[in-house]
């Protein structure tokens, strides 16, 4: 899965004091800002900030180009949850991937090669599961099992159920 982000820079009277989520049409959005001092780009005073706008989730080759109808709908979706940001400069677009499963579940844990652990395919969540991630490969370099919370998450759950009298 591919997804792009935004990053603007906007002046204290546009940018948000604190992160704000939203749904647009049904497609989640959310806006993020840095500090004041962080906005980059021509005509940046240190009362500026970066605000990160995010993120679409599309299936497509890792090119790192963003797309026009990415950073349309990025835009477009952040200004109905705020007006303000189209005083804002777009000063960057990223295009990366985010490794996913078939079943958009991590792999996590032992797998069934002796001494191969996973912790992959977070799809957009990475960041959201590093806490219970880091438990899981902490349990796993010694010894103990992984969180209950990651049982879904197994990377055996992939692997091949031997045919009987085969």
């Amino acid at each position: 899965m591919r997804g792009q982000t935004l990053r603007l820079d906007a002046g204290p009277d546009v940018a948000p004091s604190h992160v704000v989520r939203g749904t647009v049409q049904g497609r989640p959005v959310y806006v993020v800002p840095r500090g004041p001092g962080t906005g980059r780009g021509p005509g940046a005073t240190p009362e500026h900030r970066e605000v990160v706008v995010g993120a679409t989730s599309e299936e497509g080759p890792d090119d790192r180009r963003a797309t026009a109808g990415g950073v349309f709908a990025l835009l477009r979706d952040a200004r109905a949850l705020l007006p303000g940001l189209d005083e804002a400069a777009l000063v960057e677009t990223t295009a990366r991937a985010r490794p996913a499963t078939p079943d958009n579940l991590p792999l996590v844990g032992p797998t069934d090669v002796p001494g191969l652990h996973l912790a992959a395919g977070h799809h957009r969540n990475g960041v959201l599961l590093a806490p219970v991630t880091a438990d899981a490969v902490v349990a796993g370099l010694e010894g103990d099992d992984p969180p209950a919370a990651l049982a879904a998450a197994d990377p055996r759950r992939f692997t091949p159920t031997p045919v009987r009298g085969a």
